[in-house]
């Protein structure tokens, strides 16, 4: 059985993966990372912490313009996506997936929307 992420495992990992700034907190680990392959210049923000059944990512919503945006963010605890247990968020996840892609679609009088697609 393969074994689970663990908290202490996670920072490294992602940092490994996509040079990922990092902050360790009591229960938290907070993350920054530069999503150039998606939007050039943007940066995403996330953040981990241990439950019962597992490591639970969360996803802030949106992307960062620089890491200080992405720091704020984190910090004034931005609104996230819902959570997802590490071993479905890796499957899901562009971060460390560097041929992902973004489509962008105009729809009528909606502004531009940004999909990630792998």
């Amino acid at each position: 059985m393969k074994n689970k992420m663990t908290m202490a495992g996670f920072g490294p990992w992602l940092q490994e993966k996509t040079g990922a700034e990092l902050k360790e907190l009591p229960g938290r680990t907070e993350c920054v990372v530069s999503i150039d392959h998606i939007e050039p210049g943007c940066f995403a923000a996330l953040f981990v912490v241990t439950a019962t059944n597992g490591l639970k990512v969360f996803e802030l919503c949106g992307w960062f313009p620089d890491t200080a945006a992405a720091w704020q963010a984190l910090a004034c605890h931005g609104e996230t996506y819902p959570p997802l247990l590490f071993e479905e968020w890796v499957t899901q996840q562009y971060l460390t997936d560097r041929k992902a892609t973004v489509e962008k679609l105009t729809l009528g009088d909606v502004p531009e929307m940004s999909f990630c697609t792998g």
